[in-house]
């Protein structure tokens, strides 16, 4: 698995549960539902918020773990031959992120 660089979010991503959310989306389930949704033209993390509250409950609801999921995306999207198209795109469902970055293959 890729190293994460973590950049500004150094502070929370190197706790028990940043590890653990880089682990989780570097999972063959989470990547499925990232290139799903994009796939369907929808921001990328629009379909792994259920995923994502089940796994780690209402400890990633603050906007700053909530930014660091968004950068990880990001990473593992771009891993994968992915590229930013569209940051800020609005989520239709869930309640975890109300917008969220557009990625589209290379």
């Amino acid at each position: 698995m890729p190293t994460f660089t973590a950049g500004s979010f150094s502070d929370i991503a190197d706790t028990n549960l940043g590890r653990g959310l880089w682990d989780f989306l570097n999972t063959k389930e989470s990547l499925i539902r990232l290139e799903t949704s994009t796939y369907s033209k929808r921001p990328a993390l629009e379909g792994l918020q259920v995923q994502l509250i089940e796994k780690f409950g209402n400890a990633i609801r603050g906007d700053r773990w909530k930014q660091l999921i968004g950068r990880m995306t990001r990473q593992v999207m771009e891993q994968h031959g992915y590229i930013l198209a569209q940051t800020g795109a609005r989520i239709r469902v869930g309640d975890l992120f109300t917008s969220a970055a557009k990625y589209v293959k290379k």
